[in-house]
């Protein structure tokens, strides 16, 4: 009994470490004025649900966990703790993701590979974004999110 328990505890736990979906990767690719460039790996069912995917991980890397080696966003627009942050701003994250308002901070998503299978046969996609940091950071600034820089 006690192997079955350890053996059953052991498949949960991969089970939620690796998750039925593969893990989205984002990357910085480039700063400019206003914006940044990343390249997002996500995955999906389809390839437009793996597209929108890529903007969502996109603009949430740039909230919730900076991009480390850009210019303008190196450390979090928001902040770390996802979590409270999301549940004391409920109304404007749920907006901006539910609702898929973050459409609106991106200029550009440009496939740069095939929808395909990877090695765990989970199909993704690798996707060049790039996001109007000013607009999000003014949206931010304009909702209360953030205080405005300086004040």
């Amino acid at each position: 009994m006690r192997l079955i328990v350890r053996n059953f505890l052991l498949l949960l736990s991969l089970t939620v470490a690796f998750g039925l979906r593969g893990q989205d990767k984002v990357t910085y690719v480039s700063d400019g004025t206003g914006t940044i460039s990343l390249r997002v790996l996500s995955y999906g069912k389809k390839s437009k649900e793996a597209m929108n995917n890529a903007e969502k991980v996109a603009i949430q890397t740039i909230l919730f966990r900076g991009i480390p080696g850009s210019n303008q966003v190196e450390y979090p627009l928001v902040g770390v703790n996802e979590k409270a942050i999301q549940e004391q701003h409920g109304a404007y994250f749920k907006e901006l993701f539910d609702k898929e308002r973050y459409h609106s901070f991106i200029i550009s998503n440009v496939p740069i590979s095939q929808f395909e299978k990877d090695a765990t046969k989970k199909k993704r996609i690798i996707v060049d974004v790039k996001v109007n940091i000013r607009a999000l950071r003014l949206d931010l600034e304009q909702n209360g999110i953030i205080r405005k820089f300086g004040f």
